[in-house]
């Protein structure tokens, strides 16, 4: 990893982000909405189950403007949020008097060895430069047993099957194809024609994402054990139209849609666009 590559994802990140955030852009996202909201909580719940609140640490990785700080804070004596973009941040609720923020790089962060039970980053590691580099910082900072969740992760299988689709097409595709193809593979013009954002800028601040075509499963379990979690569970999240079957349809028919594909898994995975990891150090 060059320096200068680095400090280019950074700048990006922080140019993207304050656009977003202060144009009112990015409280419009869809992990916003209500049915995301809800089973963001369920999942945090089940996982901090056994976690005593009251002398408890929790620490949100790019935090943004404090979407898993609200879900979570009711669950630790002491939040901390770390992000690099000032304008996001400002946003955040501390009126609970338990979260603490911090302007810093997510895998160089002041905090002691083992200081955190729990530990989150929610819509944030498609940003970084260096997933491993940043692992090594999550691993560091969680006490033994200690649990990292990471949630709404490109998933390289969907990205690819986007590409694929686009290359086939013989005659025109489905609407909701054409859509997903926009936003896996030319997400920054997508943004700079809707939001006004510079798109070579959202390129540089998404890497992973534009570069590395997001996440590969087995790569991430791979490297979570080398690097000395105990356990890596990778879970696969919305499914191409999910949404649609959920506010056109019920939710009921998208839940029994997921248990399919997921029973069809690894096979079905290229039709799910996002992956969370669930690690135990």
């Amino acid at each position: 990893m060059s320096q200068h590559d680095n400090q280019e994802t950074l700048e990006a990140n922080r140019y993207v982000h304050s656009v977003l955030v202060e144009t009112g852009e990015y409280q419009k996202s869809p992990h916003f909405r209500p049915e995301n909201i809800a089973k963001v909580r369920d999942l945090i719940l089940t996982l901090t189950a056994d976690i005593e609140s009251v002398d408890s640490r929790a620490i949100d990785f790019g935090c943004g403007t404090g979407f898993m700080i609200d879900l979570m804070k009711d669950r630790f004596g002491e939040i901390h949020g770390v992000d690099i973009t000032q304008a996001m941040m400002k946003e955040v609720d501390l009126s609970t008097g338990n979260v603490f923020l911090h302007e810093a790089m997510a895998e160089h962060t002041p905090f002691a060895d083992e200081y955190f039970d729990f530990a989150t980053a929610y819509s944030f590691m498609d940003h970084l430069f260096d997933a491993h580099l940043f692992l090594k910082e999550v691993h560091r900072v969680l006490k033994p047993g200690g649990v990292f969740f990471a949630g709404l992760n490109p998933n390289r299988d969907f990205i690819q099957a986007m590409e694929q689709a686009k290359r086939a097409a013989i005659t025109g595709l489905p609407q909701i194809v054409t859509r997903e193809i926009k936003g896996a593979l030319h997400n920054g013009e997508y943004y700079a024609e809707n939001f006004g954002v510079d798109g070579s800028m959202l390129d540089k601040a998404e890497p992973i994402k534009a570069v590395q075509k997001g996440f590969d499963a087995k790569e991430v379990h791979d490297l979570a054990i080398s690097i000395g979690f105990s356990a890596c569970r990778i879970d696969y999240n919305w499914f191409l139209g999910q949404a649609m079957v959920m506010h056109e349809k019920s939710f009921e028919l998208a839940d029994q849609i997921h248990l399919y594909l997921t029973s069809a898994l690894p096979v079905a995975s290229p039709l799910f666009k996002y992956l969370n990891f669930i690690l135990t150090k």
